[in-house]
C-alpha cells in the first residue's frame, strides 16, 4: 500500500509538471513535437546510424549496437516495470475519483501505445548521442592539430553541455505532450547512458563468428517471448497499454502500431541479426576502410542515407493489416544494417577502383 501511495503520488506531481508546462507555454505542441521528431529513434536507423558508419564504419558498428541493447531492455523493462502513461493514467487514477483531473492536451504524437517505463525514446537519445559525443572528443577534438590544449578542453566542455541541453529538450518535449512522465524520461537517460558504456568495453561484440550473431539475435526474440509468456502465466495481459490507449486517446489517427511493443521486437531483433550477417560476410572483411579518400567517405554516406530513407519508405508502405507484417519488418530490419555495414562500403571501394585487404582492420 506504502509503494502505491508513493507511485500514484510521483504519478501525480508528473501531472502537475505537465499540466503546468502546457500552461505556462500554450501553443507549443508542434516545436516539442518536432523535438521529439528529431530524436525519433526511426531517424537513428534512416540518418544517424549511415552517416557515422560512413565517416566512421568502428563507431557506427558500437552505435547500432548499442540502439539494438536499448530497445531490446527497453522492451523487457516496459513488461516488468508496467509504468503508465499520463494520457490515460490522469483518467484511470481513483486520485482523481472525487474531482474533475488536470486537462492535459494531446497531440499527433502522444498516444503511443507502450507501457510507459522507461522512455525509450530518451533511452535512445541518451545512447545514441553519448556514442557521437564520445567518439567526436576521442577521434575529432583531442587528435586536433590546430586547437591548442586548452581550447580542446573547453571544446570537449561545449560538446558535452550540449549533449546535456539536447537530452533536456528531449525529455521537456516527451513530457509536455503527455506521452511521459518526467521520472520516466529521467530513468531512460540513466539507463541508456548506461548501456552506451557498456558497449563500449565490450570490443568483442566485432569480432563474433556468425553462429555466435544469429544466437544473440535468438536470444533476443526467446527472451523477450519467454518474459511474454511469463507474464501473461500470472494472470497479466500484456496488450493492457494498447487497450487504454484506444479508450483515452482523443484520436484513433495518434495511435500507430509501429510504437507497439512487438514492432520494436521486429525491429531491433532484425537488426541485430543483420549486423551479425553483415560483420561476417565478405563484403565486411575485404573492404579496407584505412584506403577511403574523402570523396569516397562523401559518396558513401549518400548512399548509406539513401538505403536508410528505402528503409523508412519501404517501412510506410507495408500496410500493419497486411498478412505477415511482423515478418516483413523482421526482414526488412534485417537487410538494412547488412546493406549499411558490408555491403555498401564495397560497393564503393569497388567503384572507386581501391583494392581490399585480405582482413578487415578495425578502424
Amino acid at each position: 500500500m506504502a509503494l502505491t501511495q508513493y507511485v500514484d503520488g510521483v504519478h501525480k506531481w508528473g501531472i502537475d509538471v505537465i499540466a503546468l508546462l502546457q500552461e505556462r507555454f500554450p501553443g507549443r505542441g508542434p516545436l516539442m513535437m518536432q523535438i521529439s521528431d528529431i530524436g525519433d529513434p526511426g531517424y537513428a536507423f534512416s540518418i544517424y546510424v549511415p552517416v557515422v558508419s560512413a565517416l566512421h564504419p568502428g563507431v557506427g558498428v558500437r552505435l547500432l549496437w548499442s540502439i539494438i541493447f536499448c530497445e531490446w531492455s527497453n522492451m523487457i523493462l516496459k513488461w516488468l516495470l508496467t509504468g503508465d502513461r499520463p494520457y490515460w493514467w490522469v483518467h484511470e487514477s481513483p486520485i482523481y475519483l472525487n474531482k474533475t483531473p488536470p486537462f492535459l492536451h494531446q497531440f499527433p504524437r502522444t498516444c503511443e501505445t507502450g507501457p510507459g517505463m522507461p522512455s525509450g525514446h530518451t533511452k535512445v537519445n541518451a545512447a545514441m548521442f553519448f556514442v557521437i559525443v564520445s567518439a567526436l572528443c576521442t577521434l575529432v577534438i583531442r587528435k586536433s592539430t590546430v586547437l591548442s590544449k586548452a581550447q580542446r578542453l573547453w571544446t570537449e566542455r561545449i560538446m558535452w553541455i550540449g549533449y546535456v541541453i539536447w537530452l533536456v529538450m528531449v525529455i521537456t518535449s516527451r513530457v509536455y505532450i503527455a506521452a511521459h512522465f518526467p521520472h520516466q524520461c529521467i530513468a531512460g537517460a540513466i539507463v541508456g547512458i548506461s548501456i552506451s558504456l557498456i558497449v563500449a568495453r565490450m570490443p568483442g561484440l566485432l569480432l563474433l563468428s556468425r553462429l555466435q550473431y544469429i544466437l544473440i539475435s535468438a536470444s533476443i526474440l526467446i527472451s523477450v517471448f519467454t518474459v511474454f509468456g511469463l507474464y501473461q502465466a500470472v494472470g497479466n495481459n500484456p496488450m493492457w497499454a494498447l487497450e487504454l490507449a484506444l479508450k483515452w486517446c482523443i484520436s484513433k489517427d495518434y495511435i500507430h502500431l509501429d510504437s507497439t511493443p512487438f514492432y520494436s521486437l521486429m525491429r531491433y531483433s532484425g537488426n541485430s541479426l543483420g549486423l551479425g550477417l553483415a560483420l561476417t560476410s565478405s563484403f565486411y572483411s575485404s573492404t579496407n576502410h584505412s584506403r577511403f579518400s574523402t570523396k569516397m567517405v562523401l559518396s558513401l554516406a549518400i548512399f548509406n542515407i539513401l538505403v536508410g530513407q528505402f528503409g523508412t519508405m519501404a517501412h510506410k508502405s507495408l500496410p500493419p493489416t497486411m498478412t505477415g507484417w511482423y515478418f516483413a519488418e523482421f526482414v526488412l530490419n534485417t537487410i538494412i544494417p547488412y546493406l549499411l555495414v558490408a555491403f555498401m562500403p564495397y560497393f564503393v571501394m569497388r567503384a572507386s577502383g581501391v583494392s581490399g585487404a585480405d582482413k578487415y582492420k578495425k578502424p
